[in-house]
C-alpha cells in the first residue's frame, strides 16, 4: 500500500475509536499527536448505512505510518452486510500492513454517562471479544479519563525512533482547494488562551467596509465602496492577527456572501514570499494548478492575477505585512519588539493628526524602513489599490509607504488604515472576568489603563492570579501578597516590562525553567528539540507527560505560542525580553549548557552548498549561540568557520545574519579585538567581520577591521592571508572612493601571489585590479587583467571565477556602452551561476541582465531583472549591489514617462549612499536625477545636480577618478552651458 504524503512532511498517524462516545478523548490524542510532530488523521463523521464509510477508512488507514485505537463502552457502527463494525475493520487493516500500533482501552475507574454505553445487546459479546483480541496481541495502556488518555499517547508517540533532521523542517504548504472553499495557505493558532475578547467596535467597522454600509465610524469622505485596501495597523501583542482571522472565518462568509473565495495569506510563515502568494492566489482564484501557475512570467502572472481581483470579488487578507517591510526583513523579525525600534519608528511617539499614542510614526516617520523590502512588492500594492471588484484586508506593525501620499502623509485613493489600540474598557474587564477574577471594575480599570489595556499583558497578569496558588483567582490577596505591583506611575514601556514581571510569579521551578529555556532559543523550536534540552536528569520535566503539562500550563497562561501545524514554540517579543532579562546569569549558563550538549548531538549539513533555507543551519546557529552565552568563544568561532560561515557568504549571502552572529565575538566597543586566544584566530575573525560589514553597507567599519587583520597577519601570519585581506581592503576602499590607497594595496598584494606561486588568489586580485583601472577609465589595461584571471581561472576548471569573470566582462561591456556584448557576458554568468548557487553572483548576474536590457530598450525585460537582483539584494542587505540596480530602474521609469516614479527610487539611495560612503553609485543616481530635472525643464536644479555627481566622481582627482560617472556629468553640464569646477 503507498502511503499518503502529507502537506507537513509528518508521519501520519490514524486515530481509530468510535466518534459518538468519544469527542473529547479523539480531541485530547489528536493534541498529543499534534504536541508530538505527528499529523493526526481521522474520520469524525462516517456516512451511515453505506458502503462509502468503509472505503474511506480503510484508505485512511492505508495512508497512516502508525495506528491509535481508543476503546471504551460502545462498539461501534456495523454497515448493513457486514459482521464487524468499522471501528474493528479499521483494526484488521491496521494488522493487515503491519503498521505499529498503540491501543488505550477505558479502565474500570472511568465514568461514562449512559450515551456512551453501548446499548445493542448483540454488540456485546463483539466489543468483548475485539477488546480480548486487541488486548493479547498489543501493549495496551488503559486510562481513567480524557486528561490521562493525552498523557499516555504523548508518552507512547515519544517512544517512537525520531528522524534527527525533522525537527528543523520549517517549510509547509497547504494544498490549494477550489472556490468558495476558503484558502487559508497559513493557518492561524490564536495563543490567546480565552481567544479574540471583545473588539466588536473594530469587527463591526470591517463590516462596515465590506459592505459599504455607514456605520459608527464615519467612512472616508470616498465612501467606504472606493476603499479597496484596509490595513489594521498596531504594535505587537494587539491582537491584530486574532481581531483578522476572527473576522476572515465567522463573520466575513456572512455579511459579503456574493464573494467568490477568499485568502489567508502570513508573511510570518517561512515560504511566504510574495512570489509564492502570487503564483499559489492565481492558481486558486483561476483554477489551474501551481505548476501551471509557474508558466507565466513574472510579469504576465501578477497582470492576470490582478485581472481575476478585478473582475471577481475575492477577500484576501495579508497577516503580519510588516515582514515585507525593510525594518522587518531581519532574520531574527519574531524576536524584535516595537521598543527596539523606537529610535527608528518610533512607535510610541503620540501627536500626528487623527492617530492614537503609539501610532504616529508608525504612519508618517521613518519611510525608507516603511518601504517594501522588494520594490515590486510596494508596486503590486498600488495597484491593488485600484481593483474593483476584490477586497484586501492588510495587518501590519508599521503603515507601508507604498500606500501612502508623500506630501500630506495620507493613505493614497483606495486605501483606509485604522490603529488598533488597547481593549476598551468593557473589553477589558471582560477578558479579566473569564478568567474568572474577582475586583471592582473601579479599582480595575486604572490598572488596565497604566499598561494601555493591552491584551496580552492582561491575559498574562490574569493568568497568574488565577493560578495564584496560595488563593487561586483571589485578587486582593495576590495584591496583598506583592506589595511592590505598582505600575502606575510607570511610562507605557516600563509599564510593560514591569506587569509581565508580576505575571510570570507563581510558575512552578518546572515552568520557569521550561520558560527560560525557550527564551534561549534564537529561533522558534520543535517538541522534539524541547524533550531534548528539557527531559531527563537534571532536567525540568522527567518525562514527556511532564512536560506536555508543563507547556499546556504556559500556553494555558498567555506566556507560550504553539502552532500546532508546523510544531513550533515560541515567546512573543514581550514575554521573551522579560523572561531571559529575569533570569540570574548561573540559570543562563546552566540553560545554555544543556542546549550545548542537545546541539553537539544533532546531525548538521556538511556541505554548504546543500544548505537551501536558514533552517537548514538552526542546529548550527543555536550551538553558536549556546557556546556564545557559556563565553566558550573559540569554541563559538571554530562552529562558525566549519557550519555557518561558507553558507552564510556564499550559498545563502545573508549579512545580517553573520553581521549578528559574528558581533557576538567582539564583547567590546567598536575597534577592539575578538575574544578568541589564538592570534591567527583572531586576525580571521577581524577579516570576516570586514567582509560581512562590507557587504552590509558598513564601509568604514569594514575598512577598520580589515586593518586590524592586516596588521596581524604582517606580524605573525601567512603572506597568502595577508594577500587576501589586502584584496578584500581594495575593495572597501574602492566603493568608499579611495581609489589610490586601493590600488596600492592590489598591486602589493599580487607580488605576494606571484611570488607563492599562487594562481587563485592570483586571479582574485586580478579581479580588483581589473575593477580600479576600469573604474578609472583605463579600459585597455582593466581587460587585460580580466582576461587573465579568467584564463587562470578556467585552468582550475573554477566555475564560480568563470561565472564572476563574465559578470565583470558585462560590466566592463555596460561602462564602453556595448550593451549587445554585456547580454552576452550577463546571461553566460546566470547559466554559471545555477551551479555555483552563490546568492551574490545570482544579484550580479541579473542586475547586469537588467542594465544591459535596459540600455537596449528592452524595458520589460529590464524591469524583471532589475527587480529580482533588487528584491534578493535588500533580502540579504547587500548595499553594493541595492544601489545600482535601484538607479537603472529609476533611469527606466525616466524613460517610460513615470518621473515621479523614478524620483521616489532615488530617493530610496540617498542616505544609504552617503553613509556607506559610496560616492561613485551617488554620482550614478544624480546623473539619472539630472535629466530628470532636465526633462522637466527645471535647469537649476539639474545644474545642481550634475556638479554634485561632478564633485563626487572626481574622488581624489586625476587619474584617480569615476571615469563613466564623471563623463556623464560633464556631457549634462555641457548641455546645461555651464563650466565643470572642482571646490
Amino acid at each position: 500500500m503507498s502511503k499518503k504524503t502529507n502537506t507537513e512532511g509528518k508521519k501520519v498517524v490514524f486515530i481509530s475509536s468510535t466518534a459518538r462516545d468519544l469527542p473529547e478523548h479523539r480531541k485530547q490524542v489528536q493534541d498529543a499527536c499534534h504536541r508530538q510532530g505527528y499529523f493526526p488523521q481521522m474520520m469524525e463523521h462516517l456516512p451511515a448505512n453505506s458502503e462509502n464509510a468503509i472505503s474511506a477508512s480503510l484508505k485512511m488507514v492505508d495512508e497512516a505510518d502508525f495506528y491509535i485505537g481508543v476503546f471504551a463502552l460502545r462498539y461501534g457502527y456495523v454497515p448493513d452486510g457486514h459482521d464487524i463494525s468499522i471501528t474493528e475493520m479499521e483494526y484488521n487493516r491496521a494488522v493487515e500492513r503491519g503498521i505499529p500500533r498503540m491501543v488505550f482501552i477505558a479502565g474500570k475507574k472511568h465514568t461514562f454517562t449512559q450515551e456512551q454505553i453501548e446499548t445493542v445487546l448483540e454488540s456485546f459479546p463483539k466489543l468483548a471479544s475485539f477488546k480480548e483480541r486487541v488486548s493479547k496481541k498489543n501493549i495496551v495502556n488503559f486510562f481513567d479519563s480524557h486528561e490521562e488518555l493525552r498523557s499516555l499517547a504523548i508518552n507512547s508517540l515519544s517512544q517512537i525512533p525520531k528522524d534527527p533532521g525533522a525537527a528543523y523542517k520549517f517549510h509547509h504548504i497547504s494544498p490549494i482547494p477550489s472556490p468558495p472553499e476558503p484558502y487559508i495557505a497559513h493557518p492561524y493558532v490564536l495563543s490567546q488562551a480565552k481567544g479574540l475578547v471583545g473588539r466588536r467596535k473594530e469587527l463591526n467597522l470591517l463590516t462596515d467596509w465590506i459592505t459599504g454600509k455607514a456605520g459608527e465610524i464615519r467612512p472616508p469622505r470616498t465612501g467606504w465602496h472606493s476603499i479597496n485596501i484596509f490595513n489594521i495597523v498596531a504594535i505587537g501583542g494587539m491582537g491584530k492577527s486574532a481581531l483578522t482571522w476572527e473576522w476572515f472565518n465567522k463573520i466575513a462568509p456572512q455579511e459579503w456572501p456574493q464573494m467568490e473565495g477568499r485568502v489567508w495569506w502570513s508573511f510570518y510563515e517561512s515560504d511566504a514570499r510574495f512570489e509564492n502568494f502570487v503564483i499559489r492566489t492565481l492558481a486558486y482564484v483561476a483554477g489551474m494548478s501551481i505548476e501551471e501557475a509557474k508558466e507565466f512570467d513574472v510579469n504576465a502572472r501578477e497582470n492576470l492575477l490582478l485581472q481575476k481581483l478585478n473582475e471577481t470579488p475575492y477577500l484576501i487578507v495579508f497577516d503580519g505585512f510588516e515582514r515585507e517591510l525593510i525594518a522587518y526583513t531581519r532574520l531574527d523579525a519574531n524576536r524584535l519588539s516595537d521598543d527596539e525600534y523606537e529610535a527608528h519608528t518610533a512607535n510610541w511617539v503620540a501627536g500626528a493628526y487623527g492617530l492614537p499614542e503609539g501610532a504616529s510614526q508608525s504612519f508618517t516617520g521613518q519611510h525608507r524602513l516603511r518601504m517594501t523590502a522588494d520594490r515590486r512588492v510596494g508596486l503590486f500594492l498600488k495597484r491593488l489599490a485600484q481593483v474593483n471588484q476584490s477586497r484586501i484586508l492588510v495587518s501590519t506593525r508599521l503603515y507601508p509607504i507604498a500606500l501612502q501620499n508623500r506630501v500630506n502623509r495620507r493613505p493614497i485613493p483606495g486605501c483606509f488604515a485604522t490603529f488598533l489600540k488597547g481593549l476598551s474598557d468593557d473589553d477589558a474587564v471582560d477578558l479579566w472576568r473569564r478568567f474568572e477574577l474577582e475586583g471592582s471594575r473601579e479599582e480595575l480599570l486604572p490598572m488596565f489603563n497604566s499598561f494601555g489595556n493591552h491584551p496580552l499583558l492582561m491575559q498574562a497578569l490574569a493568568g497568574a492570579i488565577s493560578d495564584y496558588r496560595p488563593a487561586p483567582g483571589d485578587f486582593e490577596k495576590w495584591k496583598k501578597d506583592n506589595p511592590d505591583f505598582n505600575p502606575f506611575q510607570l511610562s507605557l514601556v516600563q509599564a510593560k516590562t514591569h506587569v509581565m514581571e508580576f505575571a510570570l510569579h507563581g510558575l512552578t521551578p518546572a515552568e520557569r525553567k521550561v520558560l527560560h529555556t525557550i527564551a534561549a532559543f534564537r529561533m522558534p523550536t520543535t517538541y522534539s528539540t524541547l524533550l531534548g534540552v528539557c527531559v531527563g536528569d537534571g532536567k525540568p520535566c522527567a518525562n514527556a507527560p511532564e512536560l506536555d503539562a508543563t507547556l499546556t500550563q504556559l500556553e494555558d497562561r498567555g506566556l507560550l505560542g504553539w502552532n500546532r501545524q508546523h510544531d513550533r514554540y515560541d515567546l512573543h517579543p514581550v514575554v521573551r525580553g522579560v523572561v531571559w532579562s529575569g533570569t540570574d546569569e548561573k540559570e543562563q549558563q546552566g540553560v545554555f549548557k544543556v542546549m550545548q550538549n542537545h546541539f553537539k548531538a544533532v546531525p548538521m549539513v556538511e556541505d554548504y552548498r546543500e544548505v537551501n533555507s536558514l533552517e537548514d543551519l538552526t542546529p548550527a546557529i543555536e550551538l553558536y549561540n549556546a557556546l556564545i552565552g557559556l563565553e566558550l568563544y573559540n569554541e563559538a568561532f571554530n562552529v562558525f568557520k566549519d557550519k555557518i560561515s561558507n553558507a552564510t557568504l556564499w550559498r545563502l549571502g545573508n549579512s545580517r545574519l553573520r553581521m549578528e552572529l559574528m558581533e557576538k565575538l567582539f564583547p567590546d566597543e567598536l575597534g577592539h579585538l575578538p575574544h578568541l586566544s589564538k592570534d591567527i584566530d583572531k586576525a580571521s575573525a577581524c577579516h570576516l567581520l570586514a567582509i560581512t560589514y562590507d557587504r552590509s553597507g558598513e564601509l568604514s567599519k569594514a575598512v577598520k577591521y580589515y586593518e586590524m587583520h592586516i596588521e596581524i597577519q604582517k606580524k605573525k601570519g601567512s603572506k597568502i592571508d595577508l594577500a587576501v585581506g589586502l584584496f578584500n581592503h581594495s575593495n572597501a576602499l574602492l566603493l568608499s572612493g579611495k581609489m589610490l590607497e586601493a590600488e596600492v594595496n592590489v598591486r602589493q598584494a599580487l607580488v605576494i601571489t606571484q611570488n607563492q606561486s599562487d594562481e587563485f588568489n592570483e586571479a582574485a586580485g586580478l579581479f580588483w585590479l581589473w575593477q580600479i583601472l576600469s573604474t578609472k577609465g583605463q579600459a585597455k589595461k582593466g581587460m587585460e587583467a580580466l582576461l587573465r584571471a579568467r584564463d587562470l581561472l578556467r585552468k582550475r576548471n573554477h566555475i564560480q571565477g568563470e561565472s564572476l569573470a563574465n559578470i565583470y566582462l558585462a560590466q566592463h561591456n555596460l561602462w564602453l556602452h556595448q550593451p549587445n556584448q554585456a547580454t552576452i557576458h550577463a546571461n553566460r554568468a546566470w547559466g554559471l551561476v545555477q551551479d555555483v548557487r552563490s546568492e551574490s553572483d545570482f544579484i550580479r548576474a541579473a542586475s547586469r541582465q537588467g542594465q544591459a536590457a535596459l540600455a537596449l530598450g528592452q524595458h520589460k525585460l529590464a524591469s524583471e531583472r532589475l527587480h529580482h537582483a533588487l528584491e534578493r539584494a535588500r533580502k540579504i542587505n547587500f548595499v553594493e549591489e541595492e544601489l545600482p540596480s535601484l538607479t537603472a530602474l529609476a533611469e527606466l521609469a525616466r524613460q517610460q514617462g513615470k518621473p515621479k516614479e523614478a524620483r521616489d527610487l532615488l530617493d530610496q539611495i540617498w542616505d544609504a549612499a552617503e553613509r556607506g560612503p559610496y560616492p561613485f553609485f551617488h554620482a550614478d543616481a544624480l546623473n539619472v536625477l539630472c535629466q530628470i530635472e532636465r526633462d522637466a525643464g527645471n535647469e537649476g536644479a539639474a545644474v545642481a545636480a550634475a556638479k554634485e555627481a561632478y564633485q563626487l566622481a572626481w574622488a581624489q582627482g586625476e587619474p584617480h577618478v569615476y571615469r563613466y560617472g564623471l563623463e556623464n556629468a560633464k556631457r549634462h553640464l555641457a548641455a546645461l552651458g555651464v563650466e565643470p569646477n572642482i571646490t
